[in-house]
């Protein structure tokens, strides 16, 4: 019996590739580094990565940052604790050992099979959004969407960079999108307009991004690793018929009051959470389209409101 694992990422999260079969990275982007977008503070953003202390070989050395209770109150059988990991201000590293995935893959499907940049037609069915182009690309958007490479190569002798509040580093393994977490999102469509009010780019988007490993490895570890020095912590995963899910996510710390924003709504805070991603670009772009539902189309399938502002990850190019 191996081990498998898919990490699932949601919020103000950056894709950075490289190519197919090319090491990537995730970039959890410090909200208040950016600085403010459109006049508005963007709020503290909380990177965090979320396990259950069942999945852990090492739950009892694993120092989450705390830990919280799941599952339904009154339930039978153990008690699910989950444990929450703050990963401000480190780095993490995914060790694999036996799988032989040989590179980290970016899913595309089959030619004719995606409906992309309609959303799927089944909505539902999370294996049609697994097509990673539902993560907004930043070469599609500004003609060249190479992050700084600042960024993605930083010197450790002055910490991470003001911009990123956490990283994660992909080896290996197989990246593809999720389906969104909010329903209020799974059937829209998104318009991306330029400074002339002109329709930029029209596609459907996902909040979620999911790495797995393809096959069972014979281990695999996650190593936590303070950028400013100090110990690290290390997860070990235990082995398991089932695949284990890890969660990191990078939303919004407290739910700010509208009025905090200036009635800035939740749609428009969604698309100014958006604008975060091009100071992560190596050539800032004149033109900073930011996405907003398309109403038409949101109408004639029925989606309705979302519930929180909408907060997708963007692809970046390495080079």
């Amino acid at each position: 019996m191996g081990v498998a694992v898919t990490v699932v990422f949601t919020g103000l999260c950056a894709l950075v590739t490289g190519g197919d079969r090319a090491p990537g990275q995730v970039l959890l982007v410090d909200a208040k580094g950016v600085g403010s977008i459109g006049g508005v503070e963007l709020p503290e953003h909380a990177p965090t990565l979320v396990v259950s202390l069942n999945s852990l070989a090492n739950a009892a050395s694993s120092n989450p940052t705390r830990v919280v209770m799941a599952g339904p109150e009154g339930s039978a059988g153990p008690a699910n604790q989950v444990g929450l990991w703050d990963l401000s201000g480190f780095e993490v590293r995914i060790r694999v050992q036996g799988a032989d995935e040989a590179g980290l893959h970016l899913f595309r499907p089959s030619d004719g099979t995606s409906s992309w940049p309609e959303p799927p037609r089944d909505i539902h069915d999370a294996a049609a959004w697994r097509d990673l182009r539902y993560v907004a690309d930043m070469s599609s958007l500004t003609g060249d969407g190479r992050v700084d490479p600042a960024l993605i190569d930083p010197d450790h002798a002055s910490g991470l960079p003001k911009a990123v509040a956490a990283r994660i580093y992909l080896e290996e393994g197989r990246l593809e999108s999720g389906i969104p977490s909010q329903p209020g999102s799974v059937g829209a469509v998104f318009e991306f307009r330029d400074g002339t009010n002109e329709p930029k780019l029209r596609q459907a988007l996902t909040d979620t991004i999911r790495w797995s490993l393809d096959r069972a490895a014979e281990a695999v570890a996650i190593e936590i690793i303070p950028v400013a020095g100090g110990r690290a912590k290390r997860l070990v995963l235990k082995p398991s018929v089932t695949p284990h899910t890890l969660f990191v996510s990078n939303l919004p710390a407290e739910n700010v009051p509208t009025h905090a924003h200036h009635t800035v709504t939740d749609e428009e805070m969604g698309a100014l959470h958006f604008g975060a991603y091009y100071a992560l670009l190596g050539r800032k772009p004149a033109e900073q389209p930011l996405p907003r539902p398309w109403l038409a189309t949101q109408r004639r399938r029925g989606t309705g409101g979302m519930a929180g502002p909408f907060c997708p990850p963007a692809r970046f190019e390495r080079n």
